[in-house]
């Protein structure tokens, strides 16, 4: 193992999640397991006896032991994955390798026993051959739950870089703006002046948050509603907003400002440069999955991210690769004098151990 390897920052992710035994305790993990461990019998019986006097029923016991190796070490390693995530590396390594030894010791004597063998007593020979496969076989196993774990903590580390990055870039002069305005209506309206302070607190208690904790729908929503609010009253009637919301939303978890950035687009690429401003328009639709669209007026000749490079979308998209996986998606269109934004998300969020296996 390499002596310094990538831990996430404390408070970020929890022990168990970091550890790097995946979880075993799935119904996709033992599809693998399956899989692997047939293609070892396969190898095993072509190496002894070649493809011409391959054997079925040689193949059916030797598959038989190994299936049964595997899953008793499987079940065991899964039972004690959560005490073995308090260990270092290495001891858990050795743990583990120590485990899948006995499991095979075991197994090789119960054969021993109970199948039929021309010659008395144990043979040791093969019970040893047994134990050098199965620890290079689980000696590779654990490399490869080990390097995949260490990747999937780097790409998480570089994504809430990319996010501090954004929330530390959230733009100056809409906070300088923002205060501008409320400047000027302290003495001419000094309620819309307050709510518009609650506003801005709100939403920046949000944006400068130090970590990247999954957010509700709700939230995420109610979030939005206050930065267009702020919006609206800084554009005045420049600025027309459509909200179509459904009155009752799914409790789903997705990541936090995933929408104000969208909107923030909206408002500084399509409203603002428009002399005579235009409208946003947001959507959100349930049914299989959950859409929300969100789509904003803009000047034919204007680009889909003029003044911008399309930072905020890349970090969208690669948030969404990493929680959801396939099952979420962010497709945006340039319609000429319209600007579209389609988020599809999934209404189960599956956990992110089981993704670690694929």
């Amino acid at each position: 193992m390499p002596p310094n390897p990538i831990r996430p920052p404390s408070g970020q992710t929890s022990q168990l999640e970091a550890f790097f035994l995946p979880d075993l305790c799935n119904a996709r993990a033992i599809v693998y397991l399956l899989m692997v461990t047939e293609g070892v019998v396969i190898a095993l019986n072509l190496m002894e006896s070649g493809l011409a006097d391959f054997s079925w029923q040689r193949f059916g016991m030797v598959s038989l032991f190994i299936q049964w190796v595997a899953l008793v070490s499987v079940a065991l390693l899964c039972q004690s994955r959560h005490r073995l995530a308090h260990l270092a590396v290495w001891q858990a390594t050795a743990f583990a390798m120590l485990l899948v030894q006995l499991v095979t010791l075991m197994v090789s004597l119960a054969a021993e026993a109970l199948l039929p063998h021309p010659y008395p007593g144990v043979d040791w020979l093969w019970v040893a051959r047994n134990l050098v496969v199965s620890a290079l076989v689980s000696a590779l196993a654990l490399r490869y739950f080990y390097v995949q774990s260490q990747w999937r903590l780097q790409a998480q580390a570089e994504l809430r870089a990319r996010l501090s990055a954004l929330q530390a870039n959230i733009r100056p002069h809409f906070f300088f703006n923002t205060l501008n305005t409320v400047a000027s209506l302290i003495v001419v309206d000094p309620d819309k002046a307050e709510t518009m302070l609650v506003d801005l607190a709100q939403l920046f208690r949000a944006v400068l948050k130090a970590d990247d904790q999954p957010s509700s729908l709700q939230k995420e929503l109610a979030l939005g509603r206050r930065y267009l609010d702020i919006e609206t009253i800084r554009l005045g009637d420049r600025l027309q907003i459509d909200w179509q919301i459904p009155a009752d939303l799914p409790n789903v978890q997705i990541p936090a400002l995933l929408l104000q950035p969208l909107l923030e687009n909206a408002v500084y690429h399509g409203i603002q440069p428009q002399p005579k401003g235009g409208d946003i328009h947001i959507q959100v639709a349930v049914d299989d999955a959950i859409a929300i669209e969100i789509s904003n007026s803009k000047m034919a000749e204007s680009g889909s991210t003029s003044g911008g490079n399309g930072i905020a979308l890349n970090n969208i998209r690669a948030r969404l690769q990493t929680r959801f996986g396939d099952q979420a998606k962010l497709i945006t269109t340039d319609q000429g004098t319209r600007y579209c934004a389609v988020l599809t998300l999934p209404l189960l969020d599956p956990p992110s151990e089981n993704r670690s296996l694929t």
